[in-house]
């Protein structure tokens, strides 16, 4: 293709320069590519104007390449990859001119699963092995028999060269596993689960030594070979050795394309005819075409690729059948990596430590409870610790249910590996084991402490159930919170105001009939309210040996004074 090259305000630069793209058919027999044409793009200012991150770049990659994007720190190279793969920020506008062909195809719901991106920052579950990583993906991703999704994740293992840490944790943050380039690999395989045509990787050397650069990009250039992909890949300053691995490079800067062409040799002679400068000869060659970037020798230089005739051609026949699975496999897949995750995180001794003494601290306050009148208001103060348990344990438990697996989430659902109604089904069904564990813990700790005297089996699993009833409210009201609200300090805040107002207007502070007759409604729609007054009903008046409260000799309750009284109290409804 020809392409014209001009620097605006001069006509020194405004030379024509023979470019093929790096387009080489001797390559491949299969040539699908991903044409792309003027994309432009443009973000809001808080000034209200608008800043233009991608200007007018054209071009096209094939099948059987892999094509570089360089360039300074923001000069869209993220923005550019993501406009490709249909990912872009709701604040970032495309212009109505631009245009993206997938093999042909206009972008659809159809091509999610035929087009794979790697994000600059490492999206995996840290809890799970590689190969239970890559084994779930392969169950969501793939249709087909057990042995066959097995098949396809030991061939991507051994093609990533991941065999010697196959079963290790893939750790990450606070859990510790296997390296970053191999949990580079593991991301890289997880895109590769459905055989995508277009491979996207934003900046896959990121924070890696050189050798493990090397490695991972002769891993994706073995790619193109052998199943015949187009990869195209953001990478800052990568090595000599690297460098050689690229078939073409897409060169940018401050949003404009520089350079679209073949890499190597033809590179080095365009940006010294551009520059009027000598590549020395012991430099890297891509840390000379960012010297010139960085020193503002392309300022205002711009690359012009025209559109062909061919931009809409392509051998890519795509027809959307929906999700790889059935609904229920969904549930049940998630259902089951959350499991995993879950016996990791939670399910180990510091949790169970943590709600063994937090009944015991919470019943030690009440060993022993009477039937005194003094133990009146102690039993109405059980009653209130135990919606306290029910309510703050589970809400905490949820809260960041949503926030912690959010990049995970949003990879899926971009990788149309399951819809979202599974997901939200499978994390209620698994968190579900969890809430039971902490409450019975709890409940069994505090009632052998606090009725031992006057306990039955009867109130005790009454206790339980409500437990059970009431903690599962709460935390779907928490899950519904942690999922609206996506700042996590913002989530904090949003929480602990509600929690106040919980139980503020529980009834158990201040009575109902003693709050402001205006402000009685909000312990009426208050859920604590209720559930405080099922806790008071099941603790002061259910089972065989509740007992009937002896009144004190200077008594605080009239019927302990009235003529016939038997001296004894029967405590009647919360709420009348």
């Amino acid at each position: 293709m020809t392409a014209l090259v001009k620097e605006s305000g001069a006509s020194l630069n405004s030379v024509e320069y023979e470019l093929t793209g790096g387009y080489d058919k001797s390559k491949t027999d299969d040539a699908v590519k991903l044409a792309f044409s003027d994309l432009t793009a443009q973000i809001g200012l808080p000034t209200g104007e608008k800043k233009t991150i991608l200007d007018g770049i054209s071009g096209s990659a094939h099948t059987g390449q892999v094509m570089a994007v360089m360039g300074p720190t923001g000069c869209g190279k993220t923005t550019f990859l993501s406009a490709l793969g249909n990912r872009l920020d709701p604040s970032i506008s495309m212009a109505g001119s631009s245009q993206i062909s997938w093999g042909g195809q206009p972008w659809s719901a159809a091509l999610k699963r035929c087009v794979g991106f790697i994000e600059q920052d490492d999206v995996t579950f840290p809890e799970l092995t590689v190969r239970q990583a890559l084994m779930f993906a392969a169950r969501l991703r793939l249709a087909g028999s057990k042995e066959e999704r097995e098949e396809r994740v030991e061939q991507l293992i051994s093609e990533m060269k991941l065999e010697k840490c196959s079963d290790v944790l893939i750790g990450g943050g606070l859990v510790h596993g296997i390296s970053g380039g191999q949990r580079k690999r593991v991301c890289i395989a997880t895109e590769l689960i459905s055989k995508p045509r277009f491979l996207l990787c934003d900046e896959p050397t990121s924070g890696l030594d050189s050798e493990t650069a090397l490695v991972i990009i002769g891993v994706l250039q073995g790619l193109t070979m052998d199943a015949g992909m187009c990869i195209i890949c953001s990478i800052h300053q990568p090595s000599s050795q690297v460098y050689s691995q690229f078939d073409s490079l897409c060169f940018l800067d401050d949003g404009r394309c520089v350079y679209f062409g073949k890499a190597g040799g033809t590179a080095i002679d365009y940006f010294e005819k551009l520059t009027n400068m000598k590549c020395p000869s012991q430099y890297n060659p891509p840390d000379w075409f960012m010297e010139q970037a960085v020193n503002n020798k392309l300022e205002g230089v711009k690359i012009q690729v025209p559109k062909t005739d061919d931009f809409h051609d392509g051998a890519l026949d795509i027809q959307d059948k929906g999700f790889a699975v059935s609904f229920y496999e969904q549930t049940l897949v998630i259902f089951e990596r959350s499991w995993v995750k879950t016996k990791v995180t939670k399910l180990n001794t510091p949790f169970y430590l943590q709600q063994i003494s937090i009944g015991v601290i919470m019943g030690i306050l009440f060993v022993g409870l009477g039937d005194d009148e003094s133990d009146i208001f102690s039993r109405v103060s059980f009653a209130f610790n135990y919606l306290m348990g029910a309510l703050y344990l589970p809400i905490m438990e949820v809260l960041f249910l949503f926030l912690q697996d959010s990049l995970t989430l949003r990879k899926d659902l971009l990788a149309k590996a399951h819809h979202p109604l599974p997901y939200y089904v499978a994390k209620i069904l698994s968190v579900t084991p969890v809430l039971a564990i902490l409450l019975v813990l709890m409940t069994v700790s505090t009632y052998t402490l606090g009725f031992y005297k006057f306990g039955s089996v009867q109130q005790f699993l009454a206790i339980l159930a409500a437990q059970f009833v009431v903690g599962n409210v709460f935390a779907s009201l928490g899950i519904c919170i942690g999922a609206y609200v996506k700042n996590p300090e913002f989530l904090m805040s949003v929480t602990m105001i509600w929690l106040v107002w919980l139980f503020a207007f529980s009834g158990f502070f201040v009575p109902i009939d003693s709050i402001m007759p205006p402000l009685r409604w909000m312990v009426v729609i208050n859920p604590a309210s209720y559930g405080f007054a099922l806790f008071f009903q099941i603790i002061l008046k259910l089972g065989p040996d509740v007992p009937d409260f002896k009144c004190a000799e200077q008594s605080n309750y009239e019927v302990c004074d009235q003529a016939g009284s038997n001296g004894l109290i029967t405590p009647g409804p919360l709420f009348s």
